[in-house]
């Protein structure tokens, strides 16, 4: 058990043989220390979130490729497809440069 608590329910933290810190309640929780921390964790939320609505967004889109009829429709859908893809791996590439940055220790 951890000194710290969980800043949304106040509960006592636990720190796994892994290394992950958890709240019994909220299960993993990430713990700043300074306001640096406490932005780079929001930015990692938003992202992930963001992530989220993308892969939603795919998979939406996933029966209308069933139903086309023309080459212009495939070429829309694929573009699309394209777009998303491409803000995934944007997000992918800024959220790994910011866990490399936060593992390192540099700012």
């Amino acid at each position: 058990m951890l000194a710290d608590t969980c800043p949304l329910c106040g509960s006592p933290l636990f720190k796994l043989r892994s290394g992950e810190i958890v709240c019994p309640i909220h299960g993993r929780v990430l713990v700043a220390k300074t306001e640096e921390e406490v932005a780079e964790a929001s930015v990692l939320g938003v992202l992930t979130e963001l992530e989220k609505g993308i892969v939603k967004a795919i998979a939406k889109s996933l029966p209308d490729i069933g139903s086309i009829r023309r080459i212009d429709e495939g070429e829309s859908l694929a573009r699309a497809l394209i777009y998303w893809l491409d803000a995934l791996e944007r997000i992918e590439r800024i959220k790994s440069h910011l866990q490399a940055r936060r593992s390192s220790g540099s700012g």
